[in-house]
């Protein structure tokens, strides 16, 4: 009988707990259940706005004020460089036919196709110029040298680079005279790839370094040969042979990349050449060669009747 009495003391205080909680709770259902209902009125009102504006955004920006065209590009292009490149850089067939110019990614994608092309070095700049411009500044490949091979000829630029030749013009002084020549050359690379010839790098650094210095101008030279080049420790001739239009051999050894040793520098040599232009003119019209390889210079006239050969 205790314990009956015990447990009734212990259930009533529960049960009033309980319905003060049920109260409690029904008073905060009746305040969240609005703000609930208004807050999913206001996010679908939201909702509705952002679709709105993001249809309206795409119609506006469809519209063909704001399309751009790769064909009606306008590029401003180097002497150098021929009428045919102009045309075919517009019709890049990796290119889509319009793009519009709040497309994501727009510049990236045009940069990326247009750096794929062989005669591109690379693409500095794209910027958008609204309401439908692209202001595009592309690094063309130039070509430093005319390779000469028989009857064939290639371009190359200032890394060895092989350039086609239908988008340049031939015979642009800049780059056409003093040609490169060999009947020795390696495989052919694919255009816009490096050409792997020894004789072709030595070629474009020396050419490179008579321009600088304007001697392929002062001595009239025509053909830089690099037919023996890294070869002389096995034939002993002149690795590098310059050709003036006299047809005059000027003998200027081995080319720095080959890293002989005791090997006068492009600079000595070109000291002990004006040595002798000094005496013998620079058209060197008198000479059948010129030996700049040593420390003292040497040169042998062209023989002439009664007369003995006299060297230097």
């Amino acid at each position: 009988m205790k314990q009956f009495k015990i447990n009734r003391g212990h259930i009533f205080p529960l049960k009033a707990v309980a319905d003060i909680l049920s109260a409690k709770l029904g008073g905060a259902k009746r305040i969240i259940y609005p703000l609930f209902l208004r807050l999913g009125v206001f996010v679908c009102i939201m909702v509705f706005m952002i679709w709105g504006i993001k249809r309206i955004w795409c119609s506006l920006t469809d519209l063909n004020i704001f399309k751009v065209s790769p064909s009606t590009f306008s590029f401003y292009t180097p002497s150098w460089v021929n009428d045919h490149f102009s045309d075919d850089i517009k019709q890049v067939g990796t290119l889509n036919d319009r793009y519009g110019m709040y497309e994501n990614n727009l510049t990236q994608r045009i940069a990326d196709v247009y750096g794929g092309i062989v005669v591109v070095k690379k693409v500095d700049s794209i910027k958008r110029v609204f309401p439908n411009k692209l202001n595009i500044k592309l690094v063309l490949r130039k070509p430093v040298a005319l390779v000469k091979s028989g009857s064939n000829a290639y371009l190359v630029d200032d890394e060895c680079v092989l350039l086609p030749k239908e988008y340049y013009k031939l015979q642009n002084v800049e780059y056409a005279s003093p040609c490169i020549q060999s009947n020795k050359l390696a495989r052919l690379p694919l255009h816009g790839s490096k050409w792997n010839d020894k004789g072709v790098e030595a070629g474009v650094e020396l050419v490179k370094f008579l321009r600088a210095n304007t001697i392929h101008n002062l001595f009239k030279v025509v053909a830089v040969d690099v037919s023996n080049v890294c070869k002389r420790r096995f034939t002993g001739k002149s690795d590098i042979v310059l050709w003036t239009e006299n047809n005059t051999q000027i003998r200027w050894g081995c080319s720095p990349l080959c890293k002989e040793p005791n090997e006068l520098s492009d600079e000595e040599k070109l000291q002990n050449l004006l040595s002798i232009a000094k005496t013998e003119g620079t058209n060197l019209k008198q000479m059948e060669y010129v030996d700049v390889r040593w420390k003292k210079p040497l040169g042998k006239r062209w023989a002439k009747i009664d007369d003995a050969t006299e060297e230097h």
